[in-house]
């Protein structure tokens, strides 16, 4: 999350201000970065405790 969110956000983020010629379109990282910590968050705690479900059961 931490290593793989910003990054993202920043090559999307120019990449999409480059695409569209404004420099100030780059500001949609700021807003890319919480969506993508909160998924990968979401993805990590879905991760656990489906591995703790499973542990019960066998």
């Amino acid at each position: 999350m931490l290593a793989i969110s910003p990054f993202l956000s920043f090559a999307i983020g120019l990449s999409y201000s480059f695409i569209v010629e404004d420099p100030w379109a780059a500001l949609i990282m700021w807003y890319l970065f919480p969506i993508g910590f909160i998924i990968g968050l979401i993805m990590l705690l879905v991760g656990i405790f489906k591995k703790k479900e499973i542990e019960n059961i066998m």
